[in-house]
């Protein structure tokens, strides 16, 4: 009989973000093998597919989580979704590592997906203290879970490194687009396009997301005005965020905010631009899921090289990339991609192809249900034998 498996996750629909919505869809594929259950806060809607549990009225009420797991099944695989700031104000939260820590030492198999481990060190006192909880967390997380998938290539090598006893648990787990892609006709990006009130055969440069500081929407700005300025008849357009942006008259008719999109229409989107920019500070990584969005789509992305980029990642030839500190460059990559539709076409290619091998939801799954515990590992010998 298939082992159930327990997901832990502040973040589920009705709650909005890109971990609310992977936890919808990694318990969506898990439910197709296994018997699923989502242990989450009040609030969360139910589920067709797998259970929900919205029972976790306090992340820190260490007796009240306690109690609730001893409910579930002792042949119950547990898979922590994990990211600092779901947990904890600042990233920080005694309870969860007493937590883990007291699972391990009753064989209860346990495996912490990490989309995040801790803040970039900082000089701030208070910030200082998040990030040093923050690690203690982490390292509690390191001695006691069994298994332990990192959304990032280069932090795997990095933590791998510094701690060789370890290594063992952990691998790459990349994160999938969370919007399932929408069949489109031919005509599609023209008749899109025209909705925009927009020329059929204009190029369309999008940005796609929130709003975050990250993803310096001023470079992708400095891309558009160069394409004008190069002669260049190209559209801009924001898919997600909303920000007000003073844009010049002679291109004001070439710029468009839409807002979120409810799924299908962000698909739609995303199918017909041309390219995505995507200049992150720290790099292209596998945890990106506006990437991911772009990938799976057929969309040539552009980014960037930078200090969270792993080592065979930043040599990939399916996305086009420029380094993090070269702003320059990175326009300059940008502007050839919309003026050479042949080399737009074979990047956006690449992309879905390199996606649907590597990184699509049921590689994803598969990777999943291959790894998880079926006992808790000794110290130092990596991870317990894989569930079949």
């Amino acid at each position: 009989m298939s082992r159930p498996v327990l997901v832990v996750s502040d973040l589920l629909p009705p709650k909005r973000g890109g971990l609310a919505d992977h936890t919808l869809m990694l318990a969506r594929g898990l439910a197709r093998h296994r018997p699923v259950t989502v242990l989450t806060s009040p609030g969360a809607a139910p589920q067709p597919e797998f259970t929900v549990r919205p029972v976790a009225h306090s992340w820190h009420d260490f007796q009240g989580l306690r109690e609730e797991f001893s409910r579930v099944p002792q042949n119950t695989q547990i898979l922590w979704q994990y990211v600092p700031h779901m947990y904890g104000r600042g990233g920080v939260n005694p309870t969860l590592p007493r937590l883990i820590a007291e699972l391990a030492r009753q064989g209860r198999p346990q495996m912490v997906l990490a989309h995040e481990i801790m803040a970039d060190p900082s000089w701030h006192p208070v910030r200082a203290w998040y990030v040093w909880n923050q690690r203690r967390q982490w390292e509690a997380i390191l001695r006691h879970a069994d298994v332990i998938p990192i959304g990032c290539s280069r932090w795997v090598d990095d933590w791998g490194r510094r701690r060789p006893d370890v290594a063992g648990k952990l691998f790459t787990l990349p994160s999938p687009c969370n919007i399932p892609v929408v069949v489109t006709p031919d005509d599609h990006r023209a008749r899109w396009r025209q909705e925009l009130g927009l020329p059929a055969d204009i190029p369309v440069l999008a940005y796609f997301g929130t709003l975050s500081p990250s993803k310096q929407l001023d470079w992708i700005l400095g891309c558009w005005e160069e394409s004008h300025r190069r002669g260049l008849d190209v559209a801009f357009v924001i898919i997600g965020a909303s920000p007000f942006i003073s844009v010049p008259p002679d291109r004001a008719s070439r710029f468009r905010t839409l807002g979120y999109l409810p799924e299908e229409a962000a698909s739609r989107a995303l199918s017909a631009v041309d390219v995505l920019a995507l200049p992150f500070v720290d790099g292209i990584s596998e945890r990106r899921g506006s990437i991911m969005a772009g990938l799976c789509h057929g969309v040539a992305v552009a980014s960037t090289i930078g200090h969270c980029t792993g080592v065979e990642l930043a040599k990939a030839d399916w996305v086009a990339l420029s380094r993090a500190d070269d702003r320059d460059g990175f326009v300059s990559t940008v502007v050839g991609l919309l003026s050479d539709p042949e080399r737009r076409r074979r990047v956006g290619a690449g992309g879905r192809s390199h996606y649907r091998q590597h990184f699509d939801w049921q590689v994803v799954v598969d990777r999943i249900l291959g790894s998880l515990p079926t006992g808790p590992a000794l110290p130092g010998r990596g991870p317990a034998p894989c569930a079949s």
